[in-house]
């Protein structure tokens, strides 16, 4: 039989994309120098899939891509946010839509290529990410 992989609530390893976007967003900023004092794991390939597939085997993780003004999205949601944050979400994991703070699940694709901010992993860890950097609290 196949073994169920559920992603752990907390997480020792953290992914962050788009770093450019942490010279505007202090909170993003925050967020990365909060992981370096926590000395966690750093794994910076700035991939979704390789990121997602680690937290998949290592069962935790955090994939964070942010945007700003000058470092805007490069994910589409139709083709890469959306299918992978189901597969994270399906494994117990929880997702950010890196605007709102809610499930990249219930942004409406509204254009084939339509680009997003994403968060997704470890849930502890996504509630980090909403509230470091988008200053809210996501609900559980």
């Amino acid at each position: 039989p196949r073994e169920r992989i559920q992603i752990k609530h907390d997480s020792k390893i953290f992914s962050p994309a788009n770093l450019r976007a942490a010279q505007e967003v202090k909170g993003y900023a925050d967020l990365i120098s909060y992981y370096m004092e926590q000395r966690c794991t750093l794994r910076y390939t700035g991939g979704l899939v390789p990121d997602v597939c680690q937290q998949l085997t290592k069962k935790q993780g955090l994939f964070t891509n942010p945007t700003s003004s000058s470092s805007p999205a490069k994910l589409r949601l139709a083709f890469e946010a959306a299918p992978f944050g189901r597969i994270v979400e399906m494994a117990g994991g929880s997702t950010s839509d890196g605007t709102t703070g809610g499930s990249i699940l219930d942004v409406k694709i509204t254009a084939v290529d339509q680009r997003t901010a994403v968060a997704l992993g470890s849930s502890n860890e996504v509630s980090r990410f909403n509230a470091m950097v988008l200053n809210t609290r996501q609900p559980h």
